[in-house]
């Protein structure tokens, strides 16, 4: 199985799932469903906008600021 039918498969899954979520609603629910689902998708939008402004912000080097030789310590085994 190549990734590309992999994503085909797990494409169709969530569209599955989507289907399967809806149903579980009254008919006439369709349209907020509709709004929730847009809302939620610009939610994790700025999230995400504002977690990688951060990052770039802050050049994501918090990780780099240690000194990677200070925690290693050369042990003499007798």
């Amino acid at each position: 199985m190549t990734n590309s039918d992999m994503i085909k498969r797990l494409r169709k899954a969530a569209g599955y799932q989507k289907q399967a979520i809806r149903a579980l609603f009254p008919e006439g629910m369709d349209e907020h469903i509709d709004v929730i689902e847009k809302e939620l998708k610009s939610m994790f939008t700025e999230i995400i906008a504002g977690a990688m402004s951060e990052c770039v912000k802050n050049r994501c080097d918090n990780d780099q600021d240690e000194d990677p030789k200070s925690s290693v310590k050369k042990v003499d085994i007798d």
